[in-house]
C-alpha cells in the first residue's frame, strides 16, 4: 500500500524576475511548430491520464468507485490527474475519502488539494467535507504549492504545483480545474500562467479547463506548451453519453513529445478520461531576429501597431529587436516601445541602452533611451544572470552587447543581442570583443543575434562564425532594405548542441529591415 500525502502550503520553486507583460488580448493561433515530433534519446518516458470523474458518478447516475479505480488501472497510467475528487464530503459519495480509497486500491501516492470544503459533522466521521482535485501516481510526489485563484465563481477553483521524478528525471505536474465562466476563466488562465511560469523545469499540465481548444483562453495557455491532442478535431471529452466537446487537457512543455494520445470512451463519469504517453527530450522554439527602426516603415510612417502584427503572424517565442525607442523622440512620439510592444503581445522584455538622453517633460520625465531588446514569451532570469556591456571602440554613439537567461522549460537559454557599428573597422573590433565575452564555455546553449551591418563573409561575421553556426550558411537572406533588399546585415547564429531548422526571411515593409525567423532545437 503506497502512502497517501498530505498537502503541504509549503513551496519549493525557482523565481524568475524580469520585466512582466501584460495578458496578450489576441493570443496566437495554434502552433505547429510546437507539435509532438518523434523524440530523440528520451530522458524519461511516463503515462499521463487526465480524468474528471465526477466524484465516481456515473452517466447512469450510480456511484461506484470501483470502476473509476477500473478505469485508471486498465489505462496503464503512472501519473493521473482527477477532477471533482471528494473527501468525506457528501452523502451521495457515502462520505468516503476518495483520494485515499483510489490511492490505496490502485497503490498509489496521492496529493489532494480541496478547492471546497465544509465544517465536519458526525456523519462525516467529524472529519472536515472537502471538495477539489487530486494527483495519484506509481511514483513519490513532492507538493510545491497549492493556490486558489482572486478569481472565482460558485466556488473556488486553484492550481495544484507538485514534482515527481521519473527515471532520474524531476518533472513538473500541475492539475487544475478552471470556471466555466468565461470571463472568470481569462483571469484564472492570467493567474495560471504567471504561477506555472515561476518555477524551472520539464512541466505538464492536466485538468478540465471548461473551455474548448479553439478558444482565446485555451490558446493562451498552449502559446509555449504542446497538446498532446493538438489536430485532433473530434478528441471530445463531455458529455460522455453524447460527446461533443473537448473540456479535458494533458498540456507539455515543448521539451515534451506525446504519443499515443486517447480518449477512454467509458460512461463511469460525465467526462471521458484521456490519456498519452510523455517523453521527455530537447527543448524546441521558434526565434524572430528583427530591426524594427523605432518602428519607421518603408513609407516613412511610424506604426507600432505593424510591428506587432508581424510578430505575432510568425508565431515566435523569443523576438531579438534592434532600435528600439524607448520615450526617446518625437519621431516615435515618446512611445516606451518596448513596454508597448510587450503588453500587446502578451510577452516578457529585457533592454540595454546604447543611447540617452536626459528626461524631459515630453518625455514623460523619464529619460529618453534607445537601443536593443528582448520580447519573450519564457520566463527572462533576473539581474543576476543577465549582462550589458559597452564596446569600447565606437564612432557616432555606443554599442553594445546584451546578454539575458530565457528559462525555456528545463534548458536555460542564453540569449546574446547586439547591434554593431558603422565603420569596417569599428565592426570588427566590437565582434572580437563581443565574443571574449560570449566564447568562454560558461553555458550549454547560446544564440547570437542582432544586426551586424555587414555582409557573410566579412571580418566580423568570420569573427562569429569560427565559434558559431550562421542559420542562414549558403543561401542569400537579404533583409535590407526592405522594400528591395539587396544585401544581409542580420543575424541568427547558434552554438552546438543548440540546431536551427526552417530559416526563412519574413517579406514585409513595417521596418526598413526584414525579420528572421528560425526553429531552434536545444539537444
Amino acid at each position: 500500500m503506497k502512502k497517501v500525502l498530505l498537502l503541504s502550503l509549503s513551496m519549493i520553486s525557482l523565481m524568475f524576475s524580469c520585466r512582466k507583460m501584460r495578458e496578450a488580448e489576441n493570443p496566437t493561433a495554434p502552433r505547429p511548430d510546437l507539435q509532438s515530433n518523434t523524440p530523440l534519446n528520451a530522458l524519461a518516458d511516463v503515462k499521463v491520464m487526465s480524468f474528471n470523474i465526477h466524484a465516481g458518478i456515473g452517466i447512469d447516475g450510480v456511484y461506484n468507485l470501483q470502476r473509476i479505480a477500473d478505469t485508471i488501472r486498465n489505462s496503464g497510467a503512472e501519473v493521473v490527474g482527477l477532477n471533482e475528487i471528494h473527501k468525506n464530503y457528501d452523502a451521495t459519495t457515502n462520505y468516503d475519502d476518495q483520494v485515499a480509497w483510489l490511492a490505496n486500491e490502485l497503490g498509489m501516492y496521492a496529493v489532494f488539494q480541496k478547492t471546497t470544503w465544509k465544517s465536519a459533522i458526525p456523519a462525516s466521521g467529524n472529519k472536515p467535507r472537502e471538495f477539489g482535485h487530486a494527483i495519484l501516481s506509481k511514483y513519490p510526489i513532492t507538493v510545491l504549492n497549492s493556490r486558489i485563484y482572486d478569481e472565482h465563481d460558485t466556488h473556488y477553483q486553484g492550481l495544484l504545483e507538485t514534482s515527481i521524478t521519473i527515471d532520474g528525471h524531476p518533472m513538473l505536474f500541475y492539475l487544475t480545474h478552471l470556471s466555466a465562466d468565461a470571463s472568470v476563466q481569462a483571469a484564472q488562465r492570467i493567474q495560471l500562467r504567471q504561477w506555472m511560469d515561476e518555477t524551472y523545469g520539464t512541466k505538464i499540465l492536466l485538468g478540465d479547463l471548461n473551455a474548448i481548444p479553439t478558444s482565446a483562453n485555451v490558446q493562451s495557455i498552449k502559446e509555449t506548451m504542446v497538446d498532446a491532442f493538438e489536430g485532433a478535431a473530434t478528441a471530445y471529452t463531455f458529455k460522455s453519453n453524447n460527446p461533443t466537446l473537448r473540456l479535458d487537457y494533458i498540456l507539455g512543455t515543448s521539451n515534451i513529445t506525446f504519443s499515443n494520445s486517447q480518449v477512454i470512451n467509458t460512461q463511469v463519469s460525465d467526462h471521458f478520461p484521456i490519456v498519452s504517453f510523455a517523453s521527455v527530450g530537447a527543448s524546441r522554439l521558434k526565434l524572430m531576429q528583427y530591426n524594427i527602426k523605432h518602428g519607421e516603415g518603408t513609407d516613412g510612417v511610424v506604426d507600432l501597431q505593424r510591428i506587432a502584427n508581424v510578430i505575432r503572424n510568425s508565431k515566435a517565442h523569443v523576438v531579438v529587436l534592434n532600435e528600439v525607442d524607448r520615450n526617446y523622440d518625437p519621431r516615435s512620439n515618446y512611445e516606451d516601445q518596448l513596454v508597448w510592444l510587450a503588453n500587446e503581445l502578451g510577452m516578457y522584455y529585457e533592454f540595454q541602452k546604447t543611447t540617452w538622453k536626459s528626461a524631459i517633460p515630453a518625455s514623460g520625465n523619464k529619460e529618453r533611451q534607445f537601443g536593443h531588446g528582448v520580447l519573450s514569451k519564457y520566463p527572462i532570469g533576473n539581474a543576476s544572470t543577465q549582462g550589458r556591456w559597452i564596446y569600447t571602440d565606437y564612432t557616432t554613439h555606443y554599442m553594445g552587447l546584451l546578454k539575458v537567461r530565457i528559462s525555456v522549460n528545463a534548458n536555460p537559454l542564453y540569449v546574446y543581442i547586439t547591434n554593431l557599428g558603422s565603420t569596417a573597422a569599428e565592426r570588427l573590433s566590437q565582434a572580437q570583443e563581443a565574443m571574449s565575452f560570449i566564447n568562454p564555455p560558461n553555458h550549454t546553449w547560446k544564440v547570437f543575434a542582432g544586426t551586424f551591418s555587414d555582409i557573410p563573409g566579412s571580418p566580423p561575421i568570420n569573427t562569429v562564425t569560427a565559434n558559431f553556426t550562421d542559420v542562414f550558411a549558403g543561401q542569400t537572406a537579404y533583409t535590407f532594405p526592405a522594400d528591395a533588399p539587396d544585401r544581409r546585415v542580420d543575424y541568427i547564429f547558434v552554438k552546438s548542441p543548440v540546431t536551427a531548422s526552417n530559416s526563412s526571411v519574413i517579406t514585409s515593409e513595417a521596418s526598413t529591415h526584414r525579420p528572421i525567423v528560425c526553429d531552434i532545437e536545444m539537444q
